[in-house]
C-alpha cells in the first residue's frame, strides 16, 4: 500500500500529496508518518534558497538516511539539529522541510547541511507558488497528515 504525505496550506486552500520512499528511507518514512498529523507555521527558510519547513513539535532524532545537499523541486525531507551545531540554533529541534525551486540546496550560515529524503511531492505547482510567496508574505498555517 502506498503511503501519502499530505502538505497543506488551509488558509490558501492548497494543498499536495508527496508519495513516501520506504525503499530509501524507512526509518524516517515510518518515524514521520506515526508523527502525523502535525500542524503549525511554516517558514521559509534563510539560507537554503527555495526551501520551506514546519519545526515539528515532538523531538524525533533519527539517524540520516537517503542523506544530500542535492535537492530538486518536490523533494520533502527530514532534519535533526543538535543546540550549538550551527550558529542560532540554540535548542534541540527537529523538521520537515520541502523544496520547490532549482535554486535551493538545505543550508545553515555555515554552509550545506545533509538532510533525509524520504518522500517526493507530485503536481504541486499550487503548493510551489505558496511558498514562493512566502519569501514576501512571511509564515503560513500548514498542516501535514497523512492521506486518505
Amino acid at each position: 500500500m502506498r503511503r501519502e504525505l499530505v502538505i497543506a496550506f488551509p488558509g490558501e486552500d492548497v494543498e499536495a500529496r508527496a508519495p513516501l520512499l520506504p525503499d530509501l528511507a524507512p526509518r524516517t518514512c515510518e518515524a514521520v508518518w506515526a508523527a502525523l498529523p502535525v500542524r503549525g507555521q511554516a517558514r521559509h527558510a534563510i539560507y537554503s534558497g527555495s526551501e520551506v519547513y514546519l519545526i515539528l513539535p515532538e523531538l524525533m532524532r533519527l539517524p540520516p538516511e537517503n542523506a544530500t545537499t542535492r535537492v530538486v523541486p518536490g523533494d520533502v525531507a527530514f532534519g535533526w539539529f543538535a543546540a550549538g551545531s550551527f550558529y542560532g540554533a540554540q535548542e534541540d529541534y527537529c523538521e520537515v522541510c520541502w523544496f520547490y525551486d532549482r535554486d535551493a540546496t538545505p543550508s545553515t550560515p555555515e554552509g550545506p547541511i545533509p538532510v533525509s529524503l524520504f518522500a517526493r511531492l507530485e503536481q504541486a505547482e499550487a503548493l510551489f507558488e505558496v511558498c514562493n510567496r512566502m519569501r514576501l508574505e512571511g509564515a503560513k498555517e500548514v498542516e501535514l497528515r497523512r492521506s486518505g
